[in-house]
């Protein structure tokens, strides 16, 4: 839940600090609006190689998310 809330915000704040709109980002990704909004707004986390074109896109600094996703990828020990 966390990672979810962190993209959300991220995604949000990037989007604004370049000025685009939802219908912008979500057509430079080949995504629908609605599934974007869904994105943004925290209710969805977007499939991997959604999620990369949208980090790439939007410039998100990846290191941001680091710590919370690390609690979601299970550490195996050998």
């Amino acid at each position: 839940m966390v990672l979810l809330t962190k993209f959300a915000i991220a995604v949000l704040n990037a989007r604004k600090i370049f000025g685009y709109t939802p219908g912008e980002v979500s057509e430079a990704v080949s995504i629908s609006v609605r599934w974007y909004q869904k994105s943004e707004s925290g209710e969805r986390l977007p499939g991997s190689v959604t999620l990369i074109r949208i980090i790439l896109f939007l410039y998100i600094y990846v290191e941001d998310l680091r710590e919370e996703a690390e609690l979601f990828v299970p550490v195996h020990s050998i």
